[in-house]
């Protein structure tokens, strides 16, 4: 194409761009939800090795739990391994995986969520990016549930934000 035509494909495209308007937000939902009647939420926290794992794994579980809780369409629960509610077909699992690093001595919490739902194709392959944030003591923070909430926003529908 000449320069000359591309200019012109230009100038004739543009009024129909520019009533095309800002850009639409995201109004497909996920198959994974399709007929869902609850969220499970299952956690792993690692290393197997760490001192009082499983206090705090069950912390950041139920903190998670409560985030996702909050202006859910469906019930959320816990649920741990080998509950049967984690391959049941109107259950989609909230997947949240950490692990603790030592970051200079303070440790550091990294982590991801995923929807997950073996009944469901196609399901989702990937979930939230992961994050980094500085473990608080106890495990609960308000630095931490700003990162949970970010990540939550990422996985869960109608915590879901436009689309730039």
């Amino acid at each position: 194409m000449s320069r000359h035509r591309g200019i012109m494909a230009l100038a004739c495209a543009a009024p129909l761009l520019a009533a095309a308007g800002p850009p639409a937000t995201a109004a497909t939902p996920v198959l994974a939800w399709e007929g869902a009647q609850r969220l499970g939420v299952h956690c792993l926290l690692d290393p197997d090795h760490l001192a009082g794992r499983r206090p705090l794994q069950a912390t950041l579980c139920e903190r998670v739990r409560t985030l996702a809780a909050a202006k859910a369409p469906l019930p959320v629960a816990i649920l741990p391994p080998g509950d049967p509610r984690l391959i049941a077909p109107d259950t989609v699992v909230l997947l949240f995986h950490a692990a603790v690093q030592d970051d200079g001595g303070r440790p550091l919490l990294v982590f991801t969520t995923r929807a997950y739902r073996p009944t469901a194709a196609p399901s989702e392959l990937f979930g939230a990016m992961p994050r980094a944030v500085a473990l608080p003591p106890g495990g609960t923070g308000p630095d931490l549930d700003a990162a949970l909430d970010a990540a939550l926003g990422e996985t869960l529908p109608w915590r879901a934000r436009p689309i730039p």
